[in-house]
C-alpha cells in the first residue's frame, strides 16, 4: 500500500470526526461516498444523508460538545477497496455539563477508491466496546478559547 493510499484513508477518517465534533454536515459527507451506508447499531442503520440527519439531531439534543479521537487505524488495501479498522475514544458533554460520558469503539469500515471522489467510506460498522461516565466535571477551563461546534469555531478562523 502506497502511503498517498493511507494519508488519504487517515484523512478521510479525520474529517469525518472534525465534522462530527463540529457538527458540520459538509465535513461529514465528505468521508462518504454519496451512496454510503452507516450501521450504529440499534440506534440507527441506514444511508450516509440520513445518517447526517439523525446524528446532528442527536447530538444537537443531548451533549454540549464531543471529542473524538482515533488510535490503531489498520488498513488492507485489495485494489480498490480497503478494510479498514480505527479505534475510538468519544468523550460527550451532557447537556448543562452534568456528566461526562466516554466511549470505548471501533470503526469497521470499507473504503472504496472512486474515480472523481477519491478514498471514501462505503459502508461503516460502529462496534461498541465499553462506556463509562464522570459526573462533577469542570467542562471548559476558565480563561481558555471558547469552542463552537459550528463553522464560528476557532478551528475554521484563517487571520
Amino acid at each position: 500500500m502506497s502511503e498517498k493510499v493511507r494519508a488519504d484513508i487517515t484523512e478521510a477518517l479525520h474529517r469525518y470526526c472534525r465534522g462530527i465534533d463540529r457538527m458540520d454536515a459538509d465535513l461529514i459527507r465528505s468521508a462518504y461516498h454519496s451512496d454510503g451506508y452507516d450501521d450504529h447499531g440499534d440506534v440507527f442503520r441506514g444511508s450516509v444523508e440520513d445518517y447526517i440527519t439523525w446524528v446532528l439531531n442527536v447530538l444537537a439534543e443531548r451533549f454540549d460538545s464531543t471529542m473524538h479521537t482515533l488510535t490503531n487505524i489498520t488498513i488492507e488495501q485489495d485494489g480498490g477497496v480497503a478494510h479498514v479498522e480505527s479505534y475510538l475514544i468519544a468523550y460527550h458533554v451532557t447537556k448543562g455539563g452534568g456528566s461526562l460520558k466516554v466511549f470505548g469503539a471501533r470503526y469497521v469500515d470499507r473504503f472504496e477508491d472512486r474515480p472523481g471522489a477519491g478514498w471514501r467510506i462505503a459502508h461503516r460498522t460502529l462496534v461498541s466496546e465499553w462506556q463509562t461516565e464522570q459526573t462533577g466535571f469542570v467542562a471548559t477551563p476558565p480563561g481558555t478559547a471558547p469552542a463552537a461546534r459550528d463553522r464560528t469555531d476557532p478551528s475554521y478562523r484563517r487571520d
